[in-house]
């Protein structure tokens, strides 16, 4: 779904407008400040609803008439809401009421004519929010009774055209036929070759990794720690890169490493080698499946080597539940085991 690639807010002056806070600038929607508000440039500021989809690096361009515009650059903040204030920042706080950070345009900024002219009531201020240059599209992913696709033109490889600005939607249904898993799936890596980024409603960044890799949503498991990868050859697996790993636990599987790089909504990643990997640590990694023709873990004679060492049935089987070891199947193995 294309978005408006800019959005204009629009304020006015008032008498105690100082502009001399020299780390931010802020457009508010109240009808009048203090002297105290030093960093507030415009009064009764009616927010753009265009802001909520813009992304990534903006530019910013202040207004007012019959004076030079004064322009500058930051990142709009991936957490932000829309309030009754827009908080710009030099630095990197991730406020709810933080329009965008890194901002090289501060209250100080302005030159003092320019200032001077903000403290007319009757004058109009704008703050124009420009999106600058190519960003990675955006899936957005939910679970739902139905999967629903988005166009298959939708997503396209990054080395056919420019990356596109697109956000599309993907609806994964948990009980999907064989046909809708293998569409999904599809979809899933259309987006990885665009390299987009994925968003998942709620806190669950390793399921947004797992997506970004263009992997399927399940068989998955998320580790503590990559120590045990080899006992999961046909799962993907997602965990933070511990310090001082080995590349050799890797075993040859694909890795993805996510992409720190920019401040933006949702979570990519980048595909990559196993000894760049553990350089990493702290970082979300993925690791995906072992070739098809890897030897699958026998999960009873793990059972049984765990029984033997003394490990309680129960633990057993809250630990190997996920990777189908049921408590009925423990304990026929158990009376198996008694009677040989």
């Amino acid at each position: 779904m294309p978005h408006p690639q800019q959005a204009v807010l629009v304020g006015r002056g008032h008498p105690a407008i100082r502009a001399t806070h020299a780390k931010t600038f802020e457009l508010t929607a109240e009808p009048a400040i203090t002297p105290r508000a030093t960093c507030v440039l415009a009064v009764g500021t009616v927010l753009d609803p265009n802001l909520a989809p813009l992304r990534g690096r903006v530019r910013l361009t202040l207004a007012t008439p019959g004076l030079p515009a004064l322009t500058g650059e930051a990142t709009l903040n991936p957490r932000r809401a829309l309030t009754d204030r827009a908080v710009i920042r030099r630095s990197r706080t991730l406020d709810a009421d933080t329009l965008a950070v890194d901002s090289t345009l501060t209250a100080d900024d302005l030159p003092e004519e320019f200032a001077a002219a903000l403290t007319d009531p009757e004058r109009e201020v704008t703050l124009t929010v420009e999106e600058l240059g190519p960003s990675r599209p955006l899936l957005r992913v939910t679970f739902g009774d139905r999967t629903r696709l988005p166009a298959a033109k939708a997503l396209v490889s990054r080395e056919t055209i420019d990356v596109s600005r697109e956000t599309v939607d993907l609806t994964i249904a948990e009980d999907a036929p064989p046909k809708e898993v293998a569409a999904t799936n599809a979809v899933l890596e259309r987006a990885a070759a665009a390299g987009a980024r994925v968003t998942v409603p709620g806190p669950h960044k390793p399921l947004e990794a797992l997506l970004a890799a263009g992997l399927p949503p399940y068989p998955c498991t998320y580790l503590g720690s990559p120590q045990r990868l080899s006992t999961l050859p046909l799962t993907a697996v997602v965990f933070h890169m511990p310090p001082a790993s080995s590349a050799a636990l890797f075993a040859g599987r694909d890795v993805w490493i996510e992409d720190t790089s920019e401040l933006d909504l949702g979570t990519a990643v980048m595909h990559t080698v196993a000894a760049a990997a553990v350089d990493t640590p702290g970082v979300l990694t993925v690791v995906g499946p072992a070739s098809s023709d890897a030897e699958p873990v026998d999960l009873t004679a793990v059972a049984r080597a765990l029984t033997e060492a003394g490990i309680a049935p129960r633990t057993l089987t809250e630990a190997l539940a996920p990777f189908g070891l049921t408590r009925k199947r423990l304990y026929a193995l158990l009376n198996e085991q008694d009677q040989t």
